[in-house]
């Protein structure tokens, strides 16, 4: 086999083609020698689709041919380009239609000056307008369209609910006009996602170059900026609305939903064919945000999974790439601190710009283990850099952090707990020996002995109407009783932070059978 023999015209055949798809002549114009000349014929044909829907005869095409080549050339090109030795709209006519880019059929004559014209009309196939189409919208265009579906996933929520509320009420024209919403919705965030897909694919593909680069930069900035948010926030949101609604959708009722969006004499197979291609959507948008893997979760973390490593590459690249400008940032930050509404909102633009940040806690490692027994507030101050400010522990990549000792503190913390418990223990025996006593008949309290008796008060207080209260205390070892005195007398207590005036109660404080072991 030679290259000839791979020709689009070449004879024989492709014993593959007996059982896959096979030759397609259409994209033909695209290759050939002349495509120039073929594909401003097929733009000159597209665009008159837009406004006709008749074709065009030979004459208009020659016509609306050369105006284009003008247009897009100037008079004097055109006119050279357009000469009979250079191009022959006939031979182009007829290869495209061999090709199948184009029908041609003729007008009936009518009068005696059809029969002198040439009554030839060309149109172009649809599979030869897809593909022109296609194959002239800008690179730009999937960006674009992604840009129109911001709000996609919020969109789909909202109108899932809407949706939800039409079935719950039996109101199937509704839910159907609904669900038609929902259906172009999903359909443009396939379309964007499957566009993001391809170009990362192409960038992370190979070696890099710049224009992956830019590529892979376009598409986190449409991730980041159009749907991140979107579908972080919404798509929990939009699973439970599905969840919720997946029991009521029977058979029936999507039939009804499709009935209520087609004429009311629509065949059974249209109705049927549509009712399949609905619950295909429903299947396709439980497959995008229900579960734990869905499309718009995996498409998050393959996003996430990549910025983090290109982020930091980007970093060391502006590190270490030499001479950098920030003319431009510093000439914004003037204009903005200019238009600021107030003298207080200018400073906070400068300060938040030159890094002049309120206090902030930083977990500095001490250079000796002992200095971790040291108050902040005695210790010398830390020198804290720009960089250690900006990054924290970041910033000290390439030193050894030195593990902080906590043990000195636990330690000391332990012995005041014990030394705590130890206090409240012998408060209580104190206290127990009171038991069954006035309190004008105490002598002084130790700082243990009254934190002690003020959580016995605040445990059994005496109640309006009531002489006498008993309760436990939180930890069930002790039941205190408190009774009023007949004569509403008070006493005063003295501790060592001064006195503590009360009703003198008679105070009764017995162990539980919990503090008696038994």
């Amino acid at each position: 086999m030679t290259d000839g023999d791979e020709l689009v015209e070449s004879a024989g055949s492709d014993p593959w083609a007996a059982h896959l798809p096979g030759q397609e002549l259409v994209p033909a114009y695209l290759v050939s020698r002349f495509a120039a000349q073929y594909r401003a014929i097929v733009d000159v044909m597209v665009e008159a689709q837009d406004t006709s829907l008749t074709g065009m005869s030979y004459d208009d095409i020659a016509l609306q041919l050369r105006a284009w080549v003008s247009a897009k050339t100037g008079s004097d090109v055109a006119d050279r380009l357009m000469h009979e030795d250079a191009f022959a709209l006939d031979a182009r006519l007829d290869s495209l239609v061999r090709w199948s880019v184009l029908t041609r059929w003729q007008e009936p004559a009518r009068t005696g000056e059809d029969f002198l014209r040439r009554r030839d009309r060309f149109q172009l196939t649809p599979t030869a307008a897809r593909l022109h189409t296609f194959w002239t919208l800008e690179l730009a265009a999937d960006e674009d369209a992604a840009a129109d579906l911001t709000l996609a996933p919020r969109a789909i929520h909202d109108r899932l609910r809407e949706f939800a509320t039409a079935i719950d009420e039996r109101r199937f024209p509704a839910a159907a006009s609904e669900y038609q919403q929902i259906i172009a919705l999903h359909h443009g965030m396939a379309v964007a996602a499957r566009s993001w897909q391809r170009s990362l694919a192409h960038a992370l593909s190979g070696g890099p170059d710049p224009d992956k680069q830019e590529i892979l930069w376009l598409t986190l900035q449409s991730y980041v900026g159009m749907w991140g948010e979107q579908v972080d926030i919404y798509t929990p949101a939009v699973a439970q609305v599905i969840t919720e609604l997946e029991p009521q959708l029977t058979e029936s009722v999507w039939r009804a939903c499709v009935r209520g969006a087609l004429a009311q004499d629509a065949s059974e197979a249209i109705v049927e064919n549509q009712t399949q291609r609905w619950v295909r959507t429903w299947g396709a948008l439980g497959g995008w945000f229900a579960g734990a893997d869905g499309q718009a979760r995996r498409l998050r973390r393959q996003l996430r999974d990549l910025v983090a490593p290109w982020a930091r590459n980007m970093h060391i690249l502006m590190d270490t790439g030499g001479a950098l400008t920030r003319r431009g940032e510093l000439l914004d930050l003037a204009r903005a601190i200019e238009r600021a509404p107030d003298d207080d909102t200018a400073w906070q633009m400068w300060d938040t710009a030159v890094g002049v940040f309120g206090a902030r806690h930083l977990l500095i490692a001490a250079e000796s283990a002992d200095e971790h027994t040291l108050a902040w507030a005695d210790a010398d101050a830390a020198p804290i850099t720009a960089r250690f400010r900006e990054h924290g522990h970041r910033a000290a990549v390439g030193k050894r952090t030195k593990a902080i000792d906590n043990s000195a503190g636990r330690e000391a913390a332990r012995r005041s707990r014990a030394a705590a418990l130890a206090q409240r223990r012998s408060a209580e025996v104190t206290l127990r020996a009171r038991s069954g006593t006035a309190m004008s008949e105490w002598a002084a309290l130790t700082e243990p002995e009254l934190q002690l008796l003020l959580e016995y008060l605040a445990i059994a207080r005496v109640r309006g109407g009531e002489s006498t209260r008993s309760a436990v205390t939180e930890d069930g070892r002790w039941r205190v009783t408190l009774t009023a005195p007949e004569d509403a007398t008070t006493t005063a207590l003295k501790a060592a932070q001064g006195q503590f005036v009360t009703r003198n109660w008679h105070f009764v404080l017995d162990p539980t059978k919990l503090a008696a072991g038994e």
